[in-house]
């Protein structure tokens, strides 16, 4: 498969090298790309990165990520939101990112997930040595199912599925929480787990 990975801050470093790893071709989407070197796929601006993905993951903060998946090529592709506002972190989420995406794109198939989890986690979900959960959330049942078996192939056991975009507001408005216990265990060591009958 193609990936085009936006953004190659900490989590577009985790997922693209990861992709990778499991034999997946990669582009990482940069504003600088001459200056990025270090990563295991090639590095080229945004556009050039999504014209050549068959997938767009979007790790860019959201903030930025609208205003420049706008200007790329996104009919048909499934675009795996894994972004959230920065502003999140202590200020109301007045549009869902994710919400955001799929309206500025409508030909593209949004899916939200992993935003809520660490970097190192979102690709090592064993890493943990306990159970833990992630969520996700997207309109379009086949392209959530097909992100499901790439969650799967980055071993996460435990996927629960939201429904549609509605409720990517839930799965945003969960960073305030996370910053809290990060805080708290005073690291990024831990994620949620949904205990249910």
């Amino acid at each position: 498969m193609k990936f085009a990975v936006m953004g190659t801050g900490q989590v577009g470093r985790a997922i693209g090298s990861k992709l990778v790893e499991l034999g997946h071709d990669v582009r990482f989407g940069s504003r600088q790309p001459v200056t990025k070197r270090d990563l295991p796929a090639p590095v080229v601006g945004y556009s050039e990165a999504a014209s050549q993905g068959d997938w767009i993951v979007n790790a860019l903060p959201g903030e930025q990520a609208v205003e420049i998946l706008r200007n790329c090529q996104t009919d048909g592709k499934i675009i795996v939101d894994i972004g959230n506002y920065d502003h999140a972190v202590d200020q109301p989420i007045v549009l869902p990112l994710g919400h955001a995406i799929q309206a500025a794109l409508p030909g593209a198939y949004v899916v939200k997930t992993l935003n809520s989890v660490s970097a190192h986690l979102m690709v090592d979900p064993a890493a943990l040595g306990l159970p833990h959960s992630v969520f996700i959330a997207g309109n379009d049942t086949d392209a959530k199912a097909q992100v499901t078996h790439l969650l799967r192939s980055l071993g996460w056991e435990d996927v629960i599925d939201l429904g549609d975009l509605e409720a990517c507001r839930a799965m945003e408005q969960l960073i305030p929480l996370w910053m809290a216990l990060e805080k708290y265990i005073g690291g990024p060591d831990f994620n949620l787990f949904l205990a249910r009958r």
